[in-house]
């Protein structure tokens, strides 16, 4: 397993190095957990050969911006980040927790996750909040598969998630929501 590289910047307070050292150590525990969940065994190099404009590529150039590498069984993690708008900062990381909680990923990680930052971080009960309330009126992500979303346009897909018309019948098939519906396309006309 590739490890996370997280850098402990001497202008973090405690607080935010203590929860570095808390995600630095869970990344690891969350993939030996999951190893049933299969490995995409991409670089941010092999998403940047996606077409532009698709997930795949968009996925690729944040990876690069950010200096990151995807973590084997993580990788879904990084497309949350820019589907849902959220940053790598400490205050987006916990604020996507309540989001994804909202939007009915459970799992004892999210769930610790967004119980542990409420906790030590009070002031940004109102960025949770939101980011629940966002969670809740967007369309559920939590059983996805993220990779067979990668050559999908990036508009589209995050379209979707948040309810705006797509007239993408192929990428609509692969979503679980309307996979099954016998016209996906006018699910969302």
């Amino acid at each position: 397993m590739k490890s996370i590289i997280i850098s402990y910047r001497q202008e973090y307070s405690f607080r935010e190095r203590a929860l570095l050292w808390l995600l630095d150590n869970v990344v690891s525990v969350h993939a030996r957990v999951y190893t049933r969940r299969p490995v995409w065994g991409l670089l941010r190099e092999d998403m940047l050969q996606y077409p532009t404009g698709t997930l795949g590529h968009e996925l690729g150039l944040f990876l690069t911006r950010e200096s990151l590498q995807p973590v084997d069984r993580i990788e879904r993690h990084d497309a949350f980040h820019i589907l849902l708008d959220f940053s790598t900062s400490l205050e987006d990381e916990a604020a996507m927790q309540f989001f994804l909680v909202a939007n009915g990923k459970i799992s004892p990680f999210t769930l610790a996750t967004a119980a542990f930052t409420m906790l030590v971080m009070p002031d940004k009960w109102g960025l949770f909040i939101q980011a629940f309330r966002r969670g809740r009126k967007a369309l559920s992500i939590a059983n996805w598969n993220f990779l067979h979303l990668l050559d999908e346009p990036f508009a589209d897909v995050k379209a979707v998630i948040f309810h705006q018309p797509v007239r993408n019948e192929r990428l609509l098939r692969k979503i679980p929501q309307y996979a099954k519906t016998a016209s996906a396309v006018e699910c969302l006309s």
